[in-house]
């Protein structure tokens, strides 16, 4: 239905998507970009918890490496007094304002940025990258958040979210960026975010790797000129995405938020794309993702630069998908629960939350949702028709060896009475006969079939118990 009421609102854009769709996109430039990654990846930004340091120490390192590409200024100061700086370069009259980090747990396009900065450095010399520099003027805040950078929180020292203080200005780092978007008065603006590991893009198990959206500025919805505009990049920028992780790009909501910098930024007359990056198959650390950014924001720029991306249609970008939030870690289908001596079969949704350590993070498995999921994803899918769930036995006493503990788990115990971490890798039940809802909070059981244990599930990690 969205799509039919598109082509009636606008049907000189239905035509031009149908032309369009004749239109050979040029994806050599892409291309080179995806192929030759490892070649410019910045050392030392594997992890997505880095901090200003590292970000400072990055910039230094770019400016020496590439004398006169890059320069760097100071605009503002965080909540907590860190400098936030600004790395321009290139020639050109057309402007461009991104930045990244607004939320300080959202660093994946942040290591992206200084990749590509290698790539546009080392290859000064090409004439496309020549051409780039020639025509842009190109500005980037690469952390503007450090102090939520520091705790790997999304909030700012006040506890703010900047992305919600877009008129009131409470905080330095969104007085900064307020200030100096009008005094660039910049044409094109790039706000470069993560999203949830979680979202999923609609109606399909892929998930949602990189989503895009050129923002609303009004209720309506309005499509003027410049949000066209954007929206015809993103449609440029969504085939590039599509041509090396097919089926993973998703249209983020673009309801109206009046509080919001991207929202405010497109009212004020600046192109605005949004880019979040999400989850994608054993890849916690959004490596594919700080791959992905790399090639779509260098992409962008020379789209931009040339002007190839006006040959896309504005309708193309309604194609899109849209997001939807429908994953899970894992998922455990038909498994049979005993409840009051009487069976009934549930599907399980288990997500594994990040609880952070000294200098990194473990993962604590938590139980997100029971019943019937059918309608639901996971990274990972266990059916488990035909098996039952058991709860663990407590085991009383100490264990003292692997081989103890490996022996207790085939006779069905994973609880200890201990208080501290236990032999099971994680804190003890402390009642002697376990519950099912003992189970359900420590995401800890066993799959049975046809009375034999077969599976335990240890922190909602699946353990094959003929392999202990």
């Amino acid at each position: 239905m969205d799509f039919i009421m598109k082509v009636f609102r606008y049907p000189l854009l239905f035509i031009l998507a149908c032309f369009a769709s004749t239109y050979a996109q040029d994806l050599s430039f892409a291309e080179e970009l995806f192929e030759n990654h490892e070649t410019y990846k910045v050392a030392g930004f594997q992890q997505r918890r880095i901090k200003q340091t590292e970000v400072l120490s990055a910039i230094d390192k770019a400016i020496a490496q590439y004398p006169g590409v890059f320069e760097s200024r100071i605009v503002g100061t965080s909540v907590q007094g860190r400098p936030l700086p600004m790395l321009s370069f290139g020639n050109g009259d057309i402007d461009v304002l991104m930045w990244s980090q607004m939320h300080g747990n959202e660093s994946t396009a942040t290591r992206a940025i200084f990749d590509l900065l290698h790539f546009i450095g080392a290859q000064q010399e090409t004439p496309q990258v020549q051409h780039l520099l020639n025509a842009l003027r190109i500005h980037i805040i690469p952390m503007l958040n450090p102090d939520g950078a520091q705790e790997f929180q999304r909030e700012n020292a006040l506890g703010i979210d900047l992305n919600r203080d877009a008129l009131r200005l409470v905080s330095p780092e969104a007085q900064t960026l307020k200030r100096v978007r009008d005094s660039l008065d910049a044409d094109y603006g790039f706000n470069l975010h993560d999203q949830s590991r979680y979202y999923n893009v609609e109606r399909t198990p892929k998930q949602a790797s990189i989503s895009f959206l050129a923002t609303a500025y009004n209720y309506e919805k309005a499509m003027n000129d410049k949000r066209q505009d954007a929206a015809q990049l993103i449609g440029y920028l969504h085939a590039i995405n599509e041509k090396f992780i097919p089926g993973h790009t998703g249209r983020y909501s673009d309801d109206f938020e009046p509080r919001a910098f991207g929202d405010n930024i497109q009212l004020w007359g600046t192109r605005l794309i949004l880019i979040e990056t999400g989850g994608f198959p054993d890849d916690r650390e959004k490596s594919m993702g700080r791959k992905m950014n790399y090639v779509l924001i260098g992409s962008a720029l020379d789209a931009v630069a040339t002007s190839s991306f006006e040959q896309i249609a504005e309708f193309a970008y309604w194609e899109i998908p849209e997001n939807d939030r429908k994953l899970f870690d894992l998922k455990i289908e038909k498994v049979q629960v005993t409840v009051e001596k009487k069976p009934y079969v549930l599907d399980l949704g288990i997500n594994f939350n990040e609880v952070a350590t000294a200098d990194s993070y473990i993962l604590d498995a938590s139980l997100e949702d029971r019943g019937d999921l059918s309608t639901y994803y996971a990274y990972e899918v266990r059916n488990a028709e035909g098996y039952e769930l058991i709860v663990p036995k407590r085991y009383p006493k100490k264990i003292k060896t692997i081989e103890d503990r490996n022996k207790l788990l085939r006779q069905g115990y994973a609880f200890s009475r201990l208080n501290k971490e236990g032999a099971f890798g994680f804190k003890g039940v402390q009642s002697a006969s376990p519950l099912l809802e003992d189970a359900y909070r420590h995401v800890t059981f066993f799959l049975q079939k046809e009375g034999e244990l077969e599976v335990l599930v240890l922190n909602g990690k699946l353990i094959q118990l003929s392999d202990l």
